[in-house]
């Protein structure tokens, strides 16, 4: 009866009795979420599908790092920084001759940063639905700031503004979740 149990209980079982069973139901509740997730993202049915099981290996690995939010937002947070970096790699890839010798930067996983972008991520999913495609065209998908008005049906100065109060809410927000912890 494990299919009935929590999220954090099945994580308990996890880290205190190695149950990797119940790492496979957490996999089944969420991998079609954050696989539509990386998707939107990617545009690439492969690449979305290489890069969700990559999240829930590292979600794995990192899971005592884990806070008790909500894991499928987690998960979510952690693929999201993996398909950017796919696609940060592939834009690199683009504009770098290929016998030209590059350093590129170090992408080990830090902690303290993926807890911010969890928390950003948290807040985000608090928005009224129109706030989030804003922030996920103009962040996530690099969409110009007249793309979105002409979609929206607004003047460009009104998407500056929005963006704007939108991110003076998730400051707030995050600041306000952060002092109440």
């Amino acid at each position: 009866m494990t299919c009935n149990l929590s999220d954090i209980e099945l994580i308990r079982q996890i880290l205190h009795e190695n149950n990797s069973n119940a790492f496979g139901i957490l996999m089944q509740r969420y991998s079609l979420q954050v696989y539509s997730k990386v998707l939107q993202l990617l545009k690439d049915e492969e690449n979305a599908a290489e890069v969700t099981q990559m999240a829930f290996i590292q979600a794995y690995k990192q899971l005592d790092s884990w806070h008790g939010v909500n894991f499928g937002s987690w998960v979510i947070v952690i693929a999201n920084h993996i398909g950017l970096r796919l696609l940060e790699k592939e834009k690199r890839r683009q504009k770098v001759p290929l016998d030209e010798n590059v350093d590129l930067p170090d992408e080990t996983y830090d902690e303290k940063r993926e807890q911010c972008l969890q928390n950003l991520e948290q807040a985000i999913s608090c928005l009224p639905e129109q706030d989030q495609r804003i922030i996920q065209w103009h962040y996530y998908e690099g969409l110009p700031l007249q793309t979105i008005a002409d979609r929206l049906r607004q003047t460009e100065n009104n998407i500056k503004v929005r963006l704007f109060r939108i991110r003076e809410r998730l400051k707030k927000k995050i600041e306000y979740e952060n002092n109440n912890r």
